[in-house]
């Protein structure tokens, strides 16, 4: 589900870090990353071969990365700042499909007046 919503995550609303490795790797991969090593320095390889990561991205994410970032140590923000995107994505979606403010509060663990305030900002911007 998450990989067809990432087309619709604001870029401008992720860190510097994230969109310089999105720019290089793209946003699967950057997710992938972020997931596994987020919130912790990473270490870019100068040989991808002889790397780890090549179990957490495919390789020509990871050829992409090492000829960019070799041998320096990147600090990958956490997985959230794509979690919450996409978490907001899917509430305007159902909202939009019929879903009420009860309902997405209860599915998504937060309170109504917040599924208000992320269904407000959407409309907003429209």
């Amino acid at each position: 589900m998450q990989s067809k919503l990432f087309h619709q995550i604001n870029l401008e609303k992720l860190p510097a870090t994230l969109r310089d490795l999105i720019d290089c790797i793209g946003v699967t991969a950057t997710y992938q990353l972020s997931l596994h090593f987020g919130g912790r320095p990473l270490y870019v390889p100068k040989y991808p071969e002889r790397s780890l990561l090549q179990d957490k991205i495919d390789h020509e994410a990871l050829h992409k990365l090492s000829l960019q970032f070799a041998g320096a140590t990147l600090e990958i923000p956490k997985h959230d700042h794509f979690d919450r995107q996409l978490r907001d994505i899917a509430i305007i979606q159902e909202t939009q499909q019929g879903a009420s403010r009860r309902e997405l509060s209860q599915k998504y663990g937060l309170c109504l007046r917040h599924i208000g305030n992320i269904r407000k900002n959407i409309i907003s911007v429209s």
